[in-house]
């Protein structure tokens, strides 16, 4: 019996701590995630602080004696009547103290002769693609196979990769979401090199930085390779873990915390000493590409450093936006309509998606993927039409960058097996 004791004590233990795990997290079920809070709870209490219990219909006597009030700046969240003024100092969602010279509310949402167009919209018009007629949606995609066979042999393989980041790519203990990462940003400095944007007194503005990859390894060339350059960080959400905290050489890098929409971009303090400037991005999803581009163009006319062009990977297209994407003329001259786009930027969809089914279950049901849908399209014909929307999205951004006095380009940076989001856009000045 003592013997069974022993055997069992270690289990018994076990049991004990997995259940004082259980009762310290907070019980509350959070609907859009579809699981519980892991938030820890005080002692005696199964919420916490962002979820007790508040309002009258609980009978938990906790919900009589809690302080928790909606944020004055953002009823989103709650927090405690105590500490108010505390959490208004600190609070991410209060006013700034004085509106900075570069941030003007809207200034790049549309382009100087497109702001008698369509009243602002919060992204598309709601319709799903199948409340559209079967053959409504068959002409659309006909008219885009027609268009993309006249844009297609524009685009061309082209991934050089930069030194800088040779040895980082060889680390062993890197999981391959992490070399994805680095091998984008090698591809994209790469191409910064070949096309001759890596010059001295050169300001390098990294749109939707986010924590500041890209950034960082271009300080590393700017630091070794050339002088008297500038590094500009810019994005609307303020991150934990930027990579560009790492960068030694703190007078050659400023990080600017605003939407592009609102963003002067010659007005930045940063850029007055720089003689040239280059835009990049890799995470600027659906319309923050087309604000970016606009930033670009509307600086050129009004500063008087020379905007040299930009490189911008492209994705995310079904976040495309009618009111703010740049291309509009281009659709619309090739008789796409607004209603054709809203279709359009859901299509793109198809191109990445996947199947949505597991590899295992992919391989049993191979024979699925000859099932055709309402179109007459099986998945492999979803995913070109898929495609073509994106091309089709990207040369009508090429087209206004052309508009606007840039040689502009399409490349296929990356190879399809490290992103499908593989194509970047590439603006000199003439």
């Amino acid at each position: 019996m003592a013997d069974q004791a022993l055997v069992n004590e270690p289990d018994s233990k076990k049991a004990k701590l997995q259940s004082a795990v259980q009762t310290i997290r907070c019980k509350f079920f959070v609907q859009r995630k579809k699981r519980y809070c892991k938030m820890t709870v005080g002692a005696g209490k199964e919420y916490c602080g962002e979820h007790e219990p508040t309002d009258d219909r609980t009978t938990d006597a906790r919900s009589t004696t809690s302080d928790r009030i909606p944020c004055p700046l953002d009823s989103k969240h709650t927090i405690s009547a105590a500490k108010l003024q505390k959490h208004l100092k600190i609070c991410n969602a209060r006013p700034p103290a004085e509106q900075k010279l570069y941030i003007v509310p809207g200034i790049n949402c549309t382009s100087d002769e497109e702001q008698s167009d369509s009243p602002p919209t919060e992204g598309s018009s709601g319709v799903k693609l199948l409340d559209i007629p079967v053959e409504q949606l068959k002409a659309l995609i006909a008219k885009v196979d027609r268009l993309y066979e006249t844009v297609e042999p524009l685009i061309k393989e082209q991934s050089p990769r930069h030194g800088i980041l040779a040895e980082e790519l060889t680390i062993e203990h890197y999981g391959p979401q992490t070399l994805k990462h680095l091998t984008q940003s090698s591809a994209l400095l790469g191409l910064l090199e070949q096309y001759n944007f890596l010059q001295n007194d050169t300001a390098f503005v990294e749109f939707g930085a986010g924590k500041g990859q890209v950034a960082y390894w271009l300080a590393r060339i700017v630091e070794t390779q050339l002088q008297n350059c500038k590094v500009l960080l810019v994005d609307r959400a303020s991150h934990r873990h930027k990579k560009d905290n790492k960068i030694e050489t703190r007078e050659i890098v400023q990080r600017v915390r605003a939407d592009i929409a609102d963003l002067e971009l010659h007005k930045v303090d940063l850029l007055e000493s720089s003689k040239r400037l280059v835009g990049i991005g890799k995470h600027l999803c659906g319309s923050a590409t087309d604000l970016a581009l606009r930033c670009l163009v509307r600086s050129r006319s009004k500063s008087s450093i020379h905007i040299k062009g930009c490189l911008f990977a492209l994705c995310c297209h079904h976040r495309c936006e009618w009111r703010t994407f740049a291309g509009k003329q281009f659709l619309l001259a090739n008789d796409i309509t607004r209603t054709d786009f809203e279709c359009i930027v859901r299509m793109v969809s198809w191109a990445v998606c996947g199947t949505g089914r597991s590899r295992e279950l992919r391989e049993e049901n191979e024979s699925n993927d000859s099932k055709q849908d309402r179109c007459g399209l099986t998945r492999v014909q979803r995913e070109m039409v898929g495609k073509k929307c994106k091309r089709i999205l990207d040369i009508a951004r090429l087209n206004y960058m052309v508009e606007n006095g840039y040689e502009a380009l399409l490349r296929y940076y990356v190879k399809s097996d490290v992103t499908l989001e593989n194509v970047c856009l590439i603006c000199m000045d003439k």
